[in-house]
C-alpha cells in the first residue's frame, strides 16, 4: 500500500494521441511531474496502448500512473462513458476485458473507413486524412478532424452532423453490462464519466442512477470534473454516499489546454477509490463536504 498526503494532486481522466488526444505521453508525464501530481490515471477513449509508456516514463518521478481507459458503452438506449480502472490487460483474468477492447479497435476502424469511402463518394476530398491519423489506427475522430482540416465543418459536432446526414454515424459501442461484468472480472472499478455534462448524453438524474444500480453494479461516479458546478459535485458526492459509491475526480485534459490543463484534485476528495486502488491516503475524516473536507 503506497501511502500519500491529503493535499496532492490527483487527476484521474487524462487523455493523450492513443485516442482522441493531443498530449504525447512524454509530454504530459513531464507536465504532471513538474507541477508535482501524486497520481494520475491515463483513460483514453477505448484503447490501454498509452498505459505501458506512461508507467514506464512515471517511474522516474514521485508519480503513480493508474492504468484506466474511458470504453464507450450503451445502457438503457443511450450512451455512457464509463472510466475503468485497476485493469492490467496482461493479466490472464483481463482476457474478456482485452476481448471486448479488440472488438471495439475493429468496430471503430471499420466504421471509419465506411464513413471515409461515403465522403469521398458524395465529393467530399480528405487530403489530409493520412496527416490527421499520423500512423494511428484510424478512428472516426480522426475522420471528423479531417472533415475541419477541410473546411467541411466547423467544429466536432458539425463535422458528424455531416457524417450522420450521410448516413454514418460513426457511433460504435459495447453493452454496459458486459463491459462492467469484465473489468470486475479482470479486478477493476467502473466509474460513470462526467454524470454533470449536458452533451449528446445528457446529465444523470437520481431516478435514473438507481435503475441503472439496480441493473448493472457500476462502483462509483466522476463527482469532480471540469465543468461541473459546486452543487453538481455536492449532488453527486451525496448519491455516493447514500449508494455506497465511489467519488472520482478528472480534468478530461486531451493536450494543452484543451480543453483545460490537468487538474491538481486533492488526494483526499477521492481517498475511497484511492484505496481500493491500492494507496492509503493519511487523512482522518473523508467525505464531509463538496470537497471533502
Amino acid at each position: 500500500m503506497v501511502t500519500i498526503h491529503p493535499e496532492q494532486a490527483v487527476d484521474l481522466h487524462l487523455h493523450t494521441l492513443a485516442s482522441d488526444g493531443g498530449w504525447t505521453v512524454e509530454a504530459l508525464i513531464e507536465h504532471l511531474a513538474q507541477r508535482s501530481f501524486r497520481v494520475a490515471a491515463i483513460c483514453d477513449h477505448d484503447t490501454m496502448a498509452s498505459v505501458p509508456r506512461a508507467v514506464e516514463l512515471a517511474e522516474r518521478h514521485s508519480l503513480a500512473i493508474v492504468p484506466g481507459v474511458e470504453v464507450t458503452t450503451r445502457w438503457d438506449d443511450r450512451q455512457w462513458h464509463l472510466l475503468v480502472y485497476g485493469v492490467d490487460p496482461a493479466s490472464p483474468s483481463a482476457r474478456a476485458f482485452r476481448a471486448i477492447l479488440d472488438e471495439l479497435a475493429d468496430r471503430l476502424w471499420a466504421a471509419s473507413v465506411d464513413a471515409v469511402v461515403t465522403l469521398e463518394r458524395n465529393g467530399y476530398r480528405l487530403r489530409s486524412l493520412r496527416e490527421v491519423a499520423a500512423g494511428r489506427p484510424l478512428r472516426p475522430y480522426h475522420v471528423l478532424v479531417t472533415l475541419i482540416r477541410e473546411g467541411y465543418a466547423t467544429n466536432l459536432a458539425t463535422a458528424h452532423e455531416l457524417t450522420k446526414r450521410l448516413g454514418e454515424p460513426m457511433q460504435v459501442d459495447v453493452a454496459l453490462e458486459r463491459v462492467v461484468a469484465a473489468a470486475h472480472a479482470a479486478g477493476g472499478l467502473c466509474v460513470v464519466a462526467h454524470p454533470g455534462r449536458d452533451d449528446v448524453t445528457g446529465v444523470l438524474d437520481q431516478e435514473t442512477l438507481e435503475r441503472l444500480l439496480a441493473a448493472v453494479p457500476i462502483d462509483g461516479l466522476e463527482v469532480y470534473y471540469r465543468s461541473h458546478s459546486e452543487e453538481q459535485s455536492t449532488l453527486f458526492r451525496s448519491w455516493c454516499e447514500r449508494y455506497a459509491l465511489l467519488p472520482s475526480a478528472g480534468s478530461d485534459s486531451h493536450a494543452p489546454g484543451v480543453p483545460v490543463d490537468p487538474i491538481p484534485y486533492r488526494a483526499e476528495w477521492v481517498a475511497h477509490l484511492l484505496d481500493r486502488l491500492g494507496f492509503e491516503v493519511a487523512v482522518e475524516t473523508i467525505g464531509r463536504g463538496v470537497r471533502g473536507e
